[in-house]
């Protein structure tokens, strides 16, 4: 039975627009709510893909330094092979000054990642004006000032350090493998 021309009491009318304004408040936090939720994800989201990108990037840097910086080691070390079996030349010397003004220049930036994979060697010293001088393997190849001054300060220590360079060389590059397959499989998920 429908009631018509009764009037509602106050009563009743305060609970219905209660009611009406609790379901409204109700909605309105709710679509609130998700906003809020579909904004930070959205924004977690944007810093992820820029994290990526920025890892990758630095991925991409760190295998072209290691390139440039492998192609630089492998001629020293083929120059330095070839003053020890054949004698020092003049024109040796030459390609030795050059080759170690690069990595005077080169080296230190890249002296705290590659020595993260040295093994270090207390042979792994040159002579200065007092004394020996403390240094990583690398740093004893480029050091002396000519080839002849460091075959000659060596100490037969020359093929064990270029032994351990060059394990350091492959356990940089296995590094850097080993992340950008990390980098490429987060890239594809």
């Amino acid at each position: 039975m429908i009631r018509v021309n009764y009037p509602v009491s106050p009563l009743t009318q305060i609970r219905l627009r209660l009611e009406l304004a609790t379901r409204r408040t109700r909605r309105a936090l709710e679509e609130r709510r998700r906003a809020l939720r579909a904004e930070a994800r959205a924004r977690r989201e944007a810093r992820d893909a820029y994290l990526r990108l920025r890892w990758q990037h630095d991925l991409l840097r760190e295998r072209r330094d290691y390139s440039g910086f492998y192609e630089r080691y492998d001629d020293l070390v083929g120059l330095l092979c070839g003053a020890a079996h054949e004698g020092v030349q003049p024109w040796m010397e030459e390609a030795y000054r050059t080759r170690r003004e690069w990595f005077c220049v080169h080296y230190p930036a890249i002296k705290q990642t590659v020595s993260a994979h040295l093994d270090g060697d207390p042979s792994d010293g040159v002579a200065g004006r007092f004394g020996r001088r403390a240094c990583d393997a690398f740093e004893a190849l480029f050091f002396p000032a000519t080839i002849a001054v460091m075959l000659q300060m060596d100490g037969g220590n020359l093929i064990g350090r270029l032994m351990r360079t060059q394990t350091a060389l492959a356990a940089w590059e296995e590094s850097i493998r080993r992340r950008e397959g990390a980098a490429s499989g987060v890239a594809q998920g």
